[in-house]
């Protein structure tokens, strides 16, 4: 994490256990360094890797608008579409399998 500027950088918290939730692993901030930072429950976080270290930074509001995806209506990804491109082997026999489910065509 990245300490502010009234936060001693390099305080040690001890250690915390990576815990199992789906095909993620959670890290548990102690309270002292959550408090030290202000960290909030839900707040974004970004992940970099450096060889064996894992650093946990808050992304900023303003970092957060500037790469949010682009929405798109149905009609506009319908538009960037090619009606006449070729179709793939595996996509036609997937498009003439029989459904296996509730599926409706």
């Amino acid at each position: 994490m990245v300490a502010s500027e009234n936060v001693r950088s390099g305080t040690d918290f001890g250690s915390t256990r990576l815990k199992k939730a789906g095909g993620s692993l959670l890290v548990t901030v102690p309270a002292a360094a959550r408090h030290m930072l202000d960290l909030k429950e839900g707040q974004e976080l970004t992940v970099t890797v450096e060889g064996t270290r894992i650093t946990l930074e808050p992304v900023a509001e303003r970092t957060r608008q500037r790469v949010r995806k682009p929405r798109y209506t149905l009609d506009e990804l319908l538009t960037q579409g090619d009606a006449q491109s070729a179709v793939s082997e595996d996509e036609n026999d997937w498009q003439n399998s029989p459904a296996v489910g509730r599926e409706v065509w």
